[in-house]
């Protein structure tokens, strides 16, 4: 029985099972269904065409004419579609561009032509990730225009996208901040085996890829959890040393009333003093090895918990004034009896697991004798033998600051109010997860520095959508256990035909479709505006 593959019509709603074989999946209408000799139940069916993957709908041959004829004659019955299109992903990734004004600053700063390219390879970076080659296919099945992007064109875009063209954008973008924001400033960096990238050096390789890599420096606005500025610096730098040369862009992009958040591995005299002469407020974590930390804790340590320091979460806290890393400041000192405890019993783990190994060795080296004698008394002989018994004093001095951390601040008095801000810096790592992992972006597949740069431009507008739907579906994806990738492929299942006269068909969103778009200030509205056909030309 053949398929009358010029016909798609929608699956009879009941009645039916679908089973699978190699890539298909097939339809079979249930003639009888009964329980066999042995009393497990069983039917005869008869198979009336395949599902076509891409539409959902069904391809049926010439038992399903016979078999459903009634139920057939009142089914709307397709012409051979010229396409059919994926939409609701990209329409998703769009339209949260346009709607944060993003896609407005992009065709500012690049032309109409050009803007169109970037804001299209964006969304289909945020759709199907870093690898240009699927580009074509996902402009023919996921696009309402289904105007082809080679990856050639694709390349020509990123190495036409200028420094002075990025950084119009940027303080375009910069400027659309609500003002007094709390700016979370990170690093990140992405490996690379070309040889024609100035960047790529090797260095602290944070995905452990024995590589060269580039750094990325970025700003994430901790309100609306959006990034809001990049630069890239060679991978061998530390992270520490490139923050003065990280904040002498602010001045250009109209950054000024803002609070930095930043980790402990940028605290340092040079940084504190940069920031300070610059103007620049700051939320900074603090490092408890530093000798004036750990004297500004046990200032306090005697009279830190107490009920009137006690902050929600079980975390006691008390600001110390006093001159920090070259600079007069506000140290708050937090402890954590959770954290505290934790450490302890990690240390009484290792601690016993040491006493384990000394007790099936005969013999010590003296570098050996020097690592146990952290939390032992060691008596070596000259013949390497040795006793050994535990030393409480030692183990006492090893966790004597378990469960304090502090942070460092010229601007946040409450040190409530200094811990919320930085525990939301969070939300940086969550956007170099996405735009390393979701995007692809942990390897760079380009050749040049003009590639990189533009390509890594591309990927930033593919993160500005991408961070503004899990501040908003996070909620939901959590509830759900679900993630960014299953929301952008639920839309996906909103399918367009295009047919032959050039009508456009859609099916209706579902629920979960309508409430994901609702939840990104979108609408089903819209979404048919998006896909319908363009205007015929008289």
């Amino acid at each position: 029985m053949a398929l009358s593959a010029r016909t798609k019509v929608t699956p009879p709603a009941h009645g039916t099972v679908t089973r699978r074989a190699g890539s298909r999946r097939y339809v079979y209408k249930v003639l009888r269904s009964y329980r066999n000799d042995k009393g497990q139940p069983t039917n005869t069916r008869r198979m009336i065409g395949r599902l076509d993957e891409d539409t959902g709908l069904l391809v049926p041959n010439d038992a399903y004419w016979e078999l459903c004829g009634d139920q057939a004659a009142s089914l709307e019955q397709l012409p051979a579609p010229d396409s059919v299109r994926s939409v609701g992903a990209a329409y998703a990734v769009g339209g949260v561009l346009e709607r944060l004004g993003a896609a407005d600053a992009v065709r500012a700063a690049l032309g109409g032509e050009r803007a169109r390219l970037a804001l299209a390879v964006a969304s289909y970076m945020a759709r199907r990730g870093n690898v240009m080659d699927g580009l074509p296919d996902w402009c023919e099945t996921s696009t309402p225009s289904g105007g082809v992007i080679e990856p050639g064109r694709a390349s020509r875009l990123f190495s036409s996208i200028t420094h002075p063209e990025k950084m119009a954008f940027f303080k375009l973008w910069a400027s659309r901040q609500p003002p007094g924001s709390h700016l979370a400033y990170d690093v990140t960096s992405f490996s690379t085996r070309a040889h024609g990238i100035d960047d790529a050096e090797r260095g602290d390789n944070r995905d452990g890829d024995k590589l060269p890599q580039i750094n990325l420096g970025c700003y994430l606005n901790q309100s609306n959890a959006l990034p809001v500025f990049y630069v890239t610096y060679p991978g061998s730098i530390v992270d520490v040393s490139h923050l003065p040369y990280m904040t002498a862009y602010n001045q250009d992009l109209g950054i000024g009333d803002v609070t930095f958040i930043m980790d402990r591995g940028f605290a340092s005299t040079k940084n504190l003093t940069c920031l300070r002469e610059r103007h620049i407020k700051h939320i900074i974590g603090a490092e408890t090895r530093l000798k004036t930390v750990q004297t500004a804790i046990d200032q306090v340590s005697g009279s830190l918990v107490s009920m009137a320091r006690r902050l929600p979460g079980g975390v006691y806290a008390q600001a110390v004034e006093g001159r920090f890393l070259g600079q007069d400041q506000t140290l708050h000192v937090y402890y954590d009896p959770v954290l505290a405890e934790d450490r302890r019993s990690e240390l009484a783990r290792r601690i016993e697991a040491e006493a384990d190994e000394l007790a099936q060795l005969d013999q010590l080296t003296a570098r050996q004798a020097a690592h146990y004698r952290r939390h032992f008394e060691i008596q070596l002989a000259d013949d390497g033998t040795f006793a050994y018994e535990p030393d409480p004093a030692k183990a006492d001095q090893a966790c004597q600051h378990a469960g304090y951390f502090a942070l460092l601040t010229d601007s946040v008095p409450d040190p409530g109010d200094a811990l919320a801000a930085y525990r939301r810096r969070d939300a940086i790592e969550k956007a170099f997860d996405d735009v390393k992992n979701h995007t692809e972006m942990r390897r760079l597949r380009t050749h040049n520095d003009d590639t990189t740069s533009g390509k890594l431009f591309c990927a930033f507008l593919a993160l500005i959508a991408l961070s503004f739907i899990q501040d908003k579906i996070g909620p939901r994806m959590r509830k759900t256990s679900t993630s960014k990738r299953s929301v952008l492929a639920e839309l996906d299942k909103l399918k367009v035909v295009e047919a032959d006269s050039g009508r456009r068909l859609m099916n209706p969103a579902t629920k979960t479709q309508r409430e994901i778009l609702e939840t990104l200030g979108l609408n089903e509205s819209g979404l048919r505006d998006y896909a319908a056909p363009p205007p015929a030309h008289p």
